[in-house]
């Protein structure tokens, strides 16, 4: 008979074993979930042209500009053109960085989290 208790009590534990490990896979998988989504949003150039239209808005008469000067810094049109289009490029990338560095700060832990029975909704 203790046989049976002993075992009784491996198949209990292996139980709470497989709950907790398909617990911690739903919560990775959230996460995982989570992180792609955001990567998309950062990567994706509509994001910023939402976020600041008027540098998109500058960007691309830059690129009008340097395009119909025919890409030669000797005219005006063309000199300021690339001057837009860098203008653009600096103010999207601290824009760029800016994002990342939120992401950053919102993905730092702030405490441990439980790893209670609230964790089974997915």
């Amino acid at each position: 008979m203790p046989s049976r208790i002993v075992n009784v009590e491996q198949d209990e534990r292996r139980r709470e074993i497989r709950l907790q490990i398909g617990r911690l896979r739903r919560r990775i998988d959230r996460r995982l979930r989570t992180t792609q989504k955001e990567a998309r949003r950062l990567v994706s150039w509509r994001t910023y042209v939402r976020s600041s239209p008027g540098n998109a808005i500058l960007g691309a008469l830059g690129v009008g500009l340097a395009l119909s000067a025919g890409l030669s810094i000797r005219r005006l049109s063309g000199w300021l053109g690339l001057r837009m289009i860098r203008r653009a490029v600096d103010r999207g990338g601290r824009l760029f960085w800016q994002e990342i560095a939120g992401v950053w700060s919102d993905s730092t832990p702030t405490k441990t989290e439980p790893t209670g029975a609230d964790d089974d909704e997915a």
